[in-house]
């Protein structure tokens, strides 16, 4: 029985890499076969593809996104949060032994490889 299951992955394992040498040949096939003009084309719109992931980067620079910061009441964590689609947020008590910096510091922050917003609030000015 345990034989018989190994073989069907097998199988499957084999004809999904298939599907797959497939569509990479394919694509490959496609770039041998461009000329100057096509190529100059591709490499246009990669361009612009790197001018537009750069200029979103620095929008979310701008509206303080990789920032670790502290919100002081419950309207400004809401200005804070409608202004951004993606959003980390912190929740933690003052009277905690460690409080806020056990989590980040901001040489961490860099670390991620996309920039977010992120900021910490005390949960007990909320009470």
């Amino acid at each position: 029985m345990e034989l018989r299951k190994l073989k069907i992955i097998s199988n499957i394992l084999e004809q999904a890499a298939k599907i797959a040498e497939e569509q990479v040949d394919a694509k490959l096939s496609q770039l041998n076969e461009m000329d100057e003009d096509e190529l100059e084309k591709l490499k246009e719109k990669r361009l612009e593809a790197l001018k537009k992931a750069q200029k979103q980067k620095q929008e979310w620079l701008a509206k303080g996104h990789g920032e670790y910061r502290e919100i002081a009441s419950e309207k400004d964590f809401f200005g804070e949060v409608k202004e951004s689609k993606n959003v980390v947020c912190h929740f933690y008590k003052s009277s905690t032994f460690s409080g806020a910096g056990s989590v980040f510091s901001t040489s961490q922050l860099g670390s991620f490889s996309t920039i977010i917003l992120s900021f910490a609030l005390d949960s007990q000015r909320f009470d």
